[in-house]
């Protein structure tokens, strides 16, 4: 994929955001001046912010990877594997550390945020492995 332009990429971020904050203020505004609070509401507005956050992470441009420049591997790591029940997460870490010191620097950059992309859907697979040991339950 060829980089953008400097200037389409700054104007896709701050549509991007601007379109973020709209969507997030609209549903909080319809959560408060709804009828009194319940469960449903909030899950509403739950939604859409883990929506706009989604669509953040997908639609920001590739030219300068995440929201912010990843100064230090170790931390973001550290703080990703924190979201892993702790033995599950003391081995992503460990095995991610691994392979990022044995790669070349140039492509380090590549392989942390596939580790970093990937890392979600894995939290949420070792939890719910973890939650159908504790009911019991097989699959």
């Amino acid at each position: 994929m060829l980089p953008e332009f400097p200037v389409s990429a700054r104007r896709r971020k701050v549509g991007l955001i601007f379109g973020a904050l709209v969507s997030c203020g609209f549903a909080t505004y319809a959560v408060l001046t709804g009828p009194a609070p319940r469960a449903g509401p909030f899950v509403a507005l739950a939604c859409v912010v883990i929506g706009n956050a989604a669509v953040l992470f997908v639609g920001w441009p590739g030219t300068d990877g995440f929201l912010i420049r990843i100064r230090g591997e170790r931390p973001v790591l550290r703080a990703v594997a924190r979201l892993m029940p702790r033995a599950a997460g003391r081995r992503w870490l460990a095995e991610a550390e691994s392979v990022l010191f044995e790669m070349p620097p140039g492509r380090r950059g590549r392989a942390l945020r596939s580790y970093l992309c990937s890392a979600p859907r894995l939290a949420g697979m070792m939890w719910a492995r973890r939650l159908r040991r504790r009911t019991g339950r097989r699959a």
